[in-house]
């Protein structure tokens, strides 16, 4: 099966093995995750990217891929042991395709290493019991910083849905002073996470929104709309041209 990105050997039920995730992923149920942002993938001399992990027997060798250096490599690696076994809400989707895409989007922004780094990084801290000083320990100050200012105080101490709108407003308000670094990520993240709702959008509708802590469209449409109000200095952008298209895609 190919497409614009992918060239991957699948079995009849449209299966492939993706190491990158250690999962089995299905085209049929949307759940191609890899990109230019993968470590698992090369450009071929036809033009178009080709798994390395299409063979298990043949790995590739991690800091030469898709050029790939060694401190990118690291943070995927890191990474993907840190969000191993977590699915995206009410899928079977590894959540690790969101760091993949979230990558994707990051590299169309900036070649700036210390970003892309935080990219691959940016929910170890939120979602995972990885800390922040153990993330600079590992990369340094620059992405620990970076990787901090992307995430959100979840307030663990109470209901997820009871502090939904206070947490989303900190971060709107948190965005529009931060540095285009921080920015960067941001719209990346956000980009990502509005991808993966569209996909699923055009699969069950409006039920999408029942899963969620916050299951108001008109708010979830409030909070991705804020978003784009304080990231708009990259209006010009294609990564915001396509989050907008998602928007619109999701919210008419």
């Amino acid at each position: 099966m190919v497409n614009t990105e992918h060239t991957v050997t699948v079995d009849s039920k449209g299966c492939f093995y993706c190491r990158a995730v250690e999962s089995m992923l299905n085209y049929n149920e949307d759940q191609q995750v890899c990109g230019i942002g993968c470590p698992c993938f090369v450009k071929s001399e036809g033009g178009l990217f080709v798994c390395r992990y299409e063979d298990e027997d043949d790995p590739p060798d991690f800091p030469h891929v898709a050029g790939l250096d060694e401190q990118l490599y690291k943070a995927y690696s890191y990474a993907a042991r840190a969000h191993k076994g977590q699915v995206r809400k009410g899928t079977k989707i590894p959540y690790f395709s969101h760091i993949i895409t979230t990558m994707n989007y990051a590299m169309e922004l900036t070649d700036n290493p210390a970003v892309l780094m935080a990219a691959i990084l940016h929910d170890t801290v939120e979602d995972t019991p990885v800390t922040i000083d153990e993330i600079r320990h590992e990369f340094g100050k620059r992405v620990a910083f970076l990787v901090e200012a992307e995430t959100e105080d979840k307030r663990h101490d109470k209901p997820a849905c009871e502090t939904w709108e206070i947490r989303k407003q900190e971060t709107i308000e948190h965005l529009k002073d931060m540095p285009r670094d921080v920015k960067i990520i941001a719209l990346a993240d956000k980009t990502a996470n509005a991808e993966s709702l569209a996909r699923e959008y055009r699969l069950v509708g409006d039920k999408l929104w029942e899963k969620f802590n916050q299951t108001d469209k008109q708010m979830q449409e409030w909070y991705f709309r804020k978003c784009a109000e304080a990231l708009e200095e990259f209006s010009d952008t294609s990564v915001m041209k396509t989050y907008i298209s998602f928007i619109e895609e999701l919210f008419g």
